[in-house]
């Protein structure tokens, strides 16, 4: 790894982001794959956030052991699973539950007691949903008009993939806020501090001396920040935009800036 980075606190762990920062689509990113086995050799724990509700952690987790990204299922913190969590504090047993999204949120949403419905029901949750149709906005819009709850896994507008991006899920949620007359969802991803402050526990180290790894200022920054983490933004996924209201602590080319004189000696 590259040492030119001068004056970097001591890092003992790593809670990154997947989408733009492991891998672009179905493309790891090279630098990354390089990183994450060097910290795995020489012992440095992470764990990873993603707001991408498509899939479950044990899915992730084989997309990244296929990458050669060592990676623990148990280690990987979904939007998808937080939420359903978090529904479990809101919705009474058996509520019935409205799932637009894609088979991880809905196994996730069943596996907590609720029952799967699009009529009459206590509550909207929206992820990424690659199959979203004028049929189910209708539905979403005459349950949230009724006085469903309206719960969003995250707000991310775009994903990169293999050669460009495609929409997010926050796409499919800003439609249904507006067909709805400006109902807002409740977001449990990213850039609230749920899904990093479940993976600070997961690993049990130090904030003072975890960083948050994202591409995105205004997702995995802010959740990092907001989780009282430092933060590294990485430039392999979505370049966006600003100006921004907050700043990174660290801006990168790619995770194999980060030098190894950082790493705090075990």
């Amino acid at each position: 790894m590259k040492n030119s980075i001068k004056n970097w606190p001591k890092i003992s762990a790593f809670i990154s982001d997947l989408d733009g920062v492991t891998y672009r689509g179905k493309k790891p990113i090279e630098s990354a794959v390089n990183a994450f086995r060097l910290w795995n050799d020489i012992g440095i724990p992470y764990a990873f956030v993603t707001n991408n509700s498509t899939k479950s952690a044990e899915e992730f987790s084989s997309k990244l052991n296929a990458m050669n990204i060592p990676a623990d299922p148990k280690k990987i913190i979904t939007s998808s699973a937080v939420a359903a969590q978090k529904l479990k504090k809101m919705l009474k047993p058996k509520s019935r539950v409205m799932v637009i999204g894609e088979k991880a949120l809905v196994e996730a949403i069943a596996e907590c007691n609720f029952t799967i419905a699009d009529e009459n029901v206590d509550a909207v949750i929206t992820g990424l949903d690659r199959s979203f149709t004028h049929k189910k906005l209708a539905k979403a819009q005459e349950a949230l008009l009724k006085g469903a709850l309206f719960v969003g896994t995250n707000p991310d507008f775009m994903l990169p993939k293999d050669d460009g991006f495609e929409p997010g899920a926050g796409s499919i949620l800003k439609a249904i806020e507006f067909a709805s007359g400006g109902i807002k969802p409740i977001i449990i991803g990213k850039p609230n501090p749920d899904l990093v402050l479940k993976a600070l526990s997961v690993l049990g180290t130090e904030p003072s001396s975890t960083f948050m790894l994202g591409d995105q200022i205004q997702t995995d920054i802010m959740a990092g920040k907001a989780a009282g983490l430092k933060t590294i933004r990485v430039q392999t996924g979505v370049i966006e935009k600003g100006p921004f209201t907050i700043s990174p602590d660290f801006d990168i080319e790619n995770l194999e800036s980060i030098p190894l004189g950082a790493f705090a000696k075990k």
